[in-house]
C-alpha cells in the first residue's frame, strides 16, 4: 500500500481542465491500474486528470482508521492529447481501450466542476448505482449496520426496512453511506 504522499498528482500539469489545448480522451484502464497509469503519463509528459477522493475505513484488527486515496471513477483516466498519441497510451500495457470524447465542451465543463469541487475541498465521493430491489447495508452514520431493500418512491432512493409481522417502514438514507450486499451477509 502506498503512503498518501506517494500518490500521483490528481491533475498533470496542475491547471484547470479548460486550459488544455488538445482534445480530451478517456482511457479505460485495467483493474487497479489508474495510479500507475497516471505515473506513466507523467513520465511521457502527457496531460491527464484523475480525480481522487479520500476514503476512511477502520482496520478489522485494531479499529484504527485507515485512509485510502482512490479514483473517483475507477477504471478510467482522462487525458488530453492529439489523436496520434494513442500508441504511447497503449504502450503502457495498462489500457483496455481509448474512447473519443465527442462533446468536448460539455466534457470540459463537467471535468471543471469536479476539479473546482476538489480544489475547494468539497467532499466528493462516487455513488454506487442502485436499482429497486437491491439489498443493501448502511456502512456509516447512526444507522450503520441496518439492512434493507432499495425502492423508488417519487424518484428518490429509499432504504426499506422490514419488520416481520408489522409491515414495512421507509426512510431516506444518503446513498453514499450504503453498500450493496448479498442477503447472506446479514
Amino acid at each position: 500500500m502506498k503512503r498518501i504522499d506517494e500518490n500521483p498528482p490528481i491533475r498533470f500539469p496542475d491547471r484547470p481542465p479548460a486550459e488544455c489545448a488538445a482534445p480530451w480522451w478517456i482511457a479505460k484502464i485495467k483493474p487497479r491500474q489508474e495510479k500507475a497509469m497516471a505515473w506513466d503519463l507523467v513520465k511521457k509528459n502527457i496531460e491527464y486528470y484523475l480525480p481522487m477522493y479520500t476514503k476512511v475505513t477502520r482496520r478489522a484488527d485494531n479499529n484504527k482508521p485507515r485512509k485510502s486515496i482512490l479514483p473517483l471513477f475507477p477504471g478510467y483516466i482522462s487525458f488530453c492529447a492529439q489523436s496520434g498519441t494513442q500508441n504511447a497510451i497503449y504502450a503502457t500495457d495498462r489500457v483496455v481501450s481509448v474512447l473519443e470524447v465527442r462533446h468536448q465542451k460539455r466534457f470540459i465543463e463537467e471535468l471543471s466542476q469536479i476539479y473546482l469541487g476538489l480544489q475547494y475541498g468539497a467532499n466528493i465521493v462516487p455513488l454506487e448505482a442502485f436499482e429497486p430491489g437491491d439489498y443493501v447495508c448502511v456502512q456509516s452514520g447512526p444507522l450503520r449496520g441496518v439492512h434493507g431493500t432499495i425502492v423508488t418512491v417519487r424518484d428518490e432512493q429509499r432504504l426499506v426496512l422490514s419488520v416481520e409481522g408489522l409491515g414495512r417502514a421507509a426512510m431516506l438514507v444518503d446513498a453514499a453511506t450504503v453498500k450493496a450486499v448479498s442477503r447472506s451477509e446479514k
